[in-house]
Formats: C-alpha cells, structure tokens, sequence
C-alpha cells in the first residue's frame, strides 16, 4: 500500500489520478443507498474520492489518468467469498481464481483443511505460495482440526496432523487471516487442552475464529460460544440460526453444490425481520461444473434477492459484512476513501450479471474476458502426487461377513439427505447371501466402504448408505472429508474393486463403473484432490461423470459431495471411516448390525 501522505494528496488532486471510473450508480453498502452519477478515483490501487454528480473530476486528471466509464451500471465492492474450500472445486487455486474473478469475487478465504489432512502444514503452505500467483486476493485460514477429530477417540485414522507448534509458524504468514472452522466441538465443549490452546493461539495473534457448529443450541452452544468462536456454516434449521445469531454468531448463510440452506435461512429477514449485518453468504463447498454454469458469489446474490431479499442486503452479505467479521472493512467491503479499489459493475440491481471486476484499480475481467494475465509459473513438487499408499484389498474384504445361519439381519444404516450435510441413521432388515450382507438395489441401499489410504494399515469401515441417488453400479473416490481415505459405493462388490482399481491408478481420483465397464473418470493426481488442468478441460471431465451418473438415476452434487461428506465424523447422524460406523453425538464406533431384532 502506497504511504498515507500520498493518498492524501491524491485525495486533494495534487497528485492526479491513476484510474477515474465515472457514471457509476454506486451501491452505498453503510448506508443501503444508491448514489447516481458517482465517480470514483484511484491512486496505486486505492481509492482516494468518492465525487458526487455536481463534483468536477477535471483536478483529478493527469496525463497517465486512465478513464472508465461505469455507463451507469451499478457498481459495488468486490464481493468476498468468507467460506470456501478450494479443494471442492476440483482446481487448483490459480484456475479456481480465474472463475472467481469472472463472477464478481475480488477476495477469497479459504480453509485449506482438505489438502492439509493429506500433505499437512506442507499442503497448506503450497496453497499459499500458489495464491501468490492467482487473480483474485486470497487469505487462508489456518486448519484447526487435522485430522477432523483427535485419532486417540479411535474414531478415524487421520492421515497428517497439524499440531500446536505448526498453527503457531503458519500464524505468522500475511496470508493468514484466522483460524479455520472447530469442527471437532466435542473437544472444545470438553474443554480439551490442545484444542484450546490453539485457540489461545490465535486470540495471541488477533486471527478470528471460525465455527462447525451443528445442533448445537443452550448451554452447548453458549459454552463453545465462550470460548471465542464467532461464526456457524452449518445451520440448517431457522430456529437453531436464530438462536446463534441472537447470541452474536455470524451465520454463514450456505448455498453450495450439495448443502444448500439458503431457502430456510433466508426466512430470518423475510419472516423474523431481523437485522441482516451478522449473515453472510457462502458457498462453503462448490465444484467446478456449478461454478462454470451457475456462478458463485453472484449466483447466491441473485437467488437470495428471489427469495425476497432486499439487493442491497444480499450485497451487503458478500461485502461489508465478511469485511466487517473479518475485521479487514479498514480495507475492503466498503467503497471509500483508503480502501483497496476492488469493484464490480452489473448492469442491473435486482438480478446481478457482473460484467467488470477490478481488484486494485486494475480491471482483471471485462465484458466475458479476462484481461490480465497471471504469472503461471507455480508447479507442484511430485510428492504432492504420491499420496496413495495403501494395502491391496479384495471382494471379500469390502463385505461384512455373518457368521450365523441366517438369510436376514437388521442393519444399522446410514441415511443421506438430500441437500444436507446431516445423514440419519436407520436400521432395515437387509438379506444374507453366500455368508455375506447383501445391498438392496430396490430401496437404494449400497455397500459402502471406507479404505485407509495414508498408512497402508489395512482398515477398512464397512456398511451401508441409503439415498446415495444412484441406482446402479459403483462409484470409488479419494475426497472422503477430511482424512481424504479411499471410499467406494456400490451394489456389485465386483464393480467396486474396479472404480477402485481405475481410481488408484490415477493417483487419485472419481470413477463410476458399471457392470464391471469404466463409465466416466476425474483424475486428481494433486493430492488425490486436485486436477491440474484448466478449468475447461477439468469442467468437460467432472461434466461427463456429471451426465454419467444422471443416466443412473442420480447426480453429481447428491453422490459425489454426499458421498464425500459421509466419513466426516463431526456431522450427525451416523459417518463412517476406516474404522467403522461412527454415532456421532454418542462419539463411538457402532456394529453395522444392530443387535435390538
């Protein structure tokens, strides 16, 4: 940032301008205005003047000054996206930042837990030297739970850890703007002495503190409130939103690919009325096809403005307020003086169409174009695609084996939910073949197994998962939150050795086999995460393995994220892990038969 006495004279034309944007209908986001014919000046990436329509911007004229004209769009903030895991989009950051800046998004913060449960503080600290190359700004937040929950509960292996000592040395970056989601809020509510003090550790360096607070609600919540964290993404619920909320919460209003809580929580202004400055809106996770087809931060704008939303207050939530949690509106979120001159411009208000992003007085993308070029040197280490190391398997060690003579037995079963990150747990009575529980392809319930692919220990979880949403075949992935395990769902055991077989070649990977045939195919050899690609030639595969699995009666975000998400033993109802089953809120490993017959 430029010094202070510079700005000052740039702010009294005594410098002249760098950039002036004018005819701009400028979207007041302190004082939910419009203010028309507004001109905007710049200096060194800041903005020096906000000029109104009687104002001449003639003394801020130099012979570098560059003019643009707004055309009387209206324009806004850069929008900031509070919650995201890169990971999801299948990209790697720099990709990932070309869509961003192309839908309006100019600052990012990003929780790299995913790729710091398979490559540790070492993953995370490549997340931030590739930032350095990308468009948008982008600031992490320091993994606070790697693994997702402490391996000595014996709930999950975890792959790497991210200890005390390591969130003290990434502290210390400039990149490093808080500490990341406290999934693990058995931990905190136990008062658990590692994990509270690294949240001491990140009140010592002033770094915010970002929740996971599912269901959680009275003495529960005011205890993991207490301890000083400020936000929840996981609300799912109206009445458990607005309790947090009512106790100083921020609540990350989620709306991504698979968890989807927009509509309900949207109700806290449209039916309860409430002051909007402490809701923010996040996508959390969201993969490449939804960013490419739909949008991101502009795409959740727009569906909160039809869910009768005030436009202005659905701006607000992607600007002044993340600005404002985050304790950076001295910086970004607002458009006023010493502030970076991070800008979008849409033509209309009531449905946002971002046509111009500017990120420091520098257009980025213009009219479906990006304008500015990237330093694309950054190249991964190899270590970073050698991440499977695993114990070969077979059929049988997929299926759960029944000594009795029996041709049926109850089983606990995991239940998925449409659209949320929750599962319940059911129990159905499922047939015995050959010695073996066998799935049920008419009510939908699959094997489901869960394969060390850290250790080469040889665990392996096993059971079933209902309302996967396909209707055949076998899918094998290595993105199973957060310890990134192999996991693989299917009817035939016989197709889940070979989507597993296709994903293990590729270092990592999705792949949906059916009738023992390759079907569709996503390589992620970064990390068994990430592709390397462009996003066009990484949109074409996820989409063809999007349409694949729609051909089987199911979709991309109803197996892929769910599927992803059901090994995350921090989210009721039931997960499961290498270990097996898990009972969330009771935080033990259940038999996957349940024995009250």
């Amino acid at each position: 940032m430029p010094n202070i006495k510079e700005l000052m004279m740039a702010a009294q034309g005594i410098i002249k301008a760098d950039t002036i944007i004018t005819n701009a209908n400028l979207i007041s986001v302190t004082t939910s205005e419009i203010i028309e014919n507004a001109s905007i000046t710049t200096y060194k990436g800041i903005i020096t003047r906000i000029l109104n329509k009687e104002e001449d911007i003639n003394n801020y004229i130099g012979y570098r000054t560059k003019i643009i004209d707004a055309k009387n769009n209206y324009v806004m903030p850069g929008f900031i996206e509070s919650h995201i895991h890169i990971e999801s989009s299948l990209l790697n950051v720099r990709e990932f930042g070309k869509l961003e800046v192309m839908h309006g998004v100019t600052t990012v913060i990003a929780d790299p837990h995913e790729i710091g449960n398979v490559l540790g503080n070492e993953g995370v600290n490549l997340f931030i030297e590739e930032s350095k190359h990308a468009l948008p700004r982008i600031y992490f937040e320091v993994p606070s739970c790697v693994p997702a929950i402490d391996i000595n509960k014996g709930l999950d292996s975890g792959a790497k850890i991210i200890n005390n000592n390591d969130i003290r040395e990434l502290m210390k970056s400039e990149k490093i703007i808080g500490l990341g989601e406290v999934m693990d809020f058995e931990s905190v509510l136990q008062g658990e002495r590692e994990m509270l003090e690294r949240i001491e550790i990140a009140k010592n360096n002033n770094k915010v503190i970002e929740g996971h607070a599912p269901l959680l609600n009275k003495e529960k919540l005011d205890s993991y409130l207490i301890a000083g964290i400020s936000s929840d993404h996981e609300s799912s619920i109206l009445e458990e939103a607005l309790e947090k909320v009512r106790k100083g919460m921020y609540i990350f209003m989620r709306e991504g690919s698979a968890w989807k809580n927009l509509s309900e929580l949207s109700k806290l202004i449209t039916s309860y009325k409430i002051d909007s400055r402490r809701l923010i809106l996040v996508a959390d996770d969201i993969n490449v096809v939804d960013l490419v087809e739909y949008g991101h931060l502009d795409y959740l704008i727009n569906k909160a403005i039809e869910l009768g939303i005030d436009p202005i207050k659905a701006i607000q939530m992607v600007t002044i307020n993340p600005a404002e949690h985050l304790r950076i509106d001295d910086k970004i979120g607002i458009i006023a003086p010493g502030r970076y001159a991070d800008l979008v411009f849409s033509e209309n208000l009531n449905k946002i169409n971002i046509n111009t992003t500017i990120i420091e007085g520098e257009v980025v993308y213009r009219y479906g174009k990006i304008v500015k070029n990237i330093d694309d040197n950054f190249i991964y280490p190899k270590y970073a695609s050698n991440t499977i190391n695993l114990n070969k398997f077979s059929e049988e060690d997929l299926l759960i084996k029944i000594n009795d003579n029996l041709k049926e037995v109850n089983a606990n079963i995991i239940k998925a939910i449409p659209g949320s990150a929750l599962t319940e747990k059911t129990v159905e009575e499922l047939p015995v073949k050959k010695g073996f529980i066998d799935s049920d392809e008419d009510r939908n319930i699959m094997h489901i197994a869960v394969i060390d692919r850290h250790h080469a220990s040889g665990n392996i979880g096993k059971g079933f998962v209902k309302n996967l949403g396909i209707e055949r075949g076998a899918i094998a992935q290595t993105i199973a939150h957060d310890t990134h395990n192999l996991i693989i769902a299917g009817y035939d055991v016989k197709d889940m050795i070979t989507a597993s077989k296709y994903v293990i070649e590729s270092n990592g990977g999705i792949a949906y086999v059916d009738k023992g045939k390759l079907i569709s195919i996503v390589k992620l050899p970064i990390a068994g995460l990430i592709n390397n690609s462009s996003y066009g030639e990484v949109y074409r595969e996820v989409k063809q393995l999007e349409e694949s699995l729609s051909v089987a009666g199911g979709s991309l975000n109803s197996i892929f994220m769910t599927l992803g998400l059901i090994s995350l033993p921090v989210i009721p109802e039931l997960r499961i892990t290498d270990k097996g089953l898990v009972d969330v809120m009771k935080g033990k490993i259940i038999d996957p038969i349940s024995r009250a017959q």
